[in-house]
């Protein structure tokens, strides 16, 4: 039976700055985990039905994608099998060792998971990182998993369903989607409350991307950015998109602080994200290279390799401490070229913070 948890959180924050509309409800789901495990556990004996399910069948294809890797659902449901059989997963692919080695820990976050109300804590978290001039109304499937690439903790993707079969669409089609992978959050944490923070922050992170792509769905700024065809724009939205999605974040698991070694690596970071963007501009780049630069940012599978998301960081975190909330939202209203100028505005006022070339915020001035 397939179990859907709904917990509706349709409120207007009183967090929320005067006149900001924020309506914002997660549906979460729990029954890809809670199979997988009766699988493991020899209680389920249909694999196919397993392998079916909504969230395993979305992590399992976004794991082949950045496993750079066709999908197979026979393929994945092979993997399943030798799982349980105890020979291991072959490629392993899909995370699945993990699975195995975690199955207790996995568990009890999930009951923790299940106990807590989350809805509201997540909602509250993200609103006031939105403009004041924000109205946002949106359903958002969660979809909780136990399986997934290492690189990949969580993420939001377009989803347009036919019949069971996720197909995976672009811009202003499908439903935005997210999937939160438990296994991440107990691999390297071993107490349960931290664990569940952990998870919390990771949900958080997430749904802020979800509610975003809801904003600009409804902004002309947005919209017309996204007619644009020049790949250093998508590279800059990028960043601004992950920058403020990994402070909250970093809120959430450490407050307000970035610590030395996180500092060294986003400066590290914007250096190279300078370096990308310049490579973009430049003419005569191959459609292949711009995808790498683009996937490099973000997906790399390290802090410091994902240049796209610490860069932004950085620069979400000088803008939110330096300039103020309200800067940092406005930016969000008024796209990444402003998120750029904001934070090169504060290179030019403090020294320790490394700055972009001229030409590179000339072009998101354009």
């Amino acid at each position: 039976m397939h179990r859907l948890t709904l917990l509706a959180a349709f409120l207007l924050l009183p967090a929320a700055a005067a006149g900001q509309e924020f309506n914002v409800m997660l549906r979460l789901d729990y029954a890809s985990t809670d199979a997988l495990l009766e699988f493991l556990d020899g209680r389920v004996a249909n694999v196919h039905r397993v392998a079916a399910l909504r969230g395993n069948q979305i992590a399992a294809a976004t794991s082949a994608l950045l496993a750079r890797k066709p999908y197979s659902p026979e393929d994945f449901a092979r993997e399943l099998e030798r799982l349980r059989s105890g020979s291991g997963a072959g490629t392993d692919a899909y995370g699945l060792k993990e699975t195995a080695m975690f199955r207790e820990q996995i568990r009890a976050l999930l009951q923790e998971v299940k106990r807590r109300q989350l809805d509201r804590r997540v909602v509250a978290t993200i609103a006031p990182f939105f403009p004041r001039s924000a109205r946002i109304t949106t359903s958002i499937p969660v979809y909780f998993v136990a399986l997934g690439n290492e690189n990949a903790a969580a993420f939001v993707r377009r989803i347009a369903w036919r019949g069971d079969t996720p197909v995976f669409v672009g811009d202003d089609e499908g439903e935005l989607t997210i999937v939160v992978n438990l296994t991440r959050s107990v691999q390297y944490i071993r107490e349960l409350p931290v664990q569940f923070v952990d998870m919390l922050s990771t949900l958080a992170h997430e749904t802020f991307h979800a509610a975003f792509g809801v904003y600009q769905s409804g902004s002309p700024v947005w919209r017309s950015l996204q007619q644009r065809p020049e790949p250093h724009w998508t590279l800059a939205g990028l960043a601004q998109n992950e920058g403020v999605a990994y402070l909250i974040s970093v809120q959430q698991r450490t407050g307000a602080h970035l610590s030395e070694q996180q500092l060294a690596a986003a400066r590290r970071a914007v250096t190279e994200l300078n370096r990308a963007m310049k490579e973009l501009l430049s003419p005569g780049l191959t459609a292949a290279r711009v995808r790498e630069l683009i996937m490099n940012s973000n997906l790399s599978g390290s802090y410091e390799g994902n240049y796209g998301a610490t860069a932004g960081l950085l620069m979400a975190y000088a803008i939110d401490a330096k300039a103020g909330r309200d800067v940092l939202t406005e930016t969000l209203a008024n796209g990444p070229g402003d998120f750029f100028v904001q934070y090169q505005r504060l290179t030019e006022r403090y020294g320790e913070l490394p700055a972009f070339d001229p030409e590179v915020i000339s072009a998101l001035q354009r």
